[in-house]
């Protein structure tokens, strides 16, 4: 599974709005989804664990992770750097 693929999937199984979800694609902006930091704390603990890597707090902001494209380069890039 590409690992857009599985921030997706992941990211879906913790929307409350299953209506966003007919709409989501790679570069829809996380921040439209309605995901709080509570919320995106979660979704970041079940990817960690999902690909046993650990994301450094100063890549958690939303310039970079601002949707699931950018999101899946961040995990990308703490693969390569394990």
């Amino acid at each position: 599974m590409k690992i857009e693929e599985k921030v997706k999937e992941i990211i879906v199984s913790r929307l409350k709005d299953k209506a966003k979800v007919k709409t989501l694609t790679y570069s829809t902006p996380l921040l439209s989804l309605g995901i709080d930091s509570i919320l995106a704390l979660s979704i970041l603990v079940e990817i960690e664990e999902a690909y046993d890597i650990e994301i450094d707090d100063s890549d958690l902001n939303m310039d970079k992770i601002k949707d699931i494209a950018s999101f899946a380069d961040l995990v990308r890039s703490c693969i390569e750097n394990e």
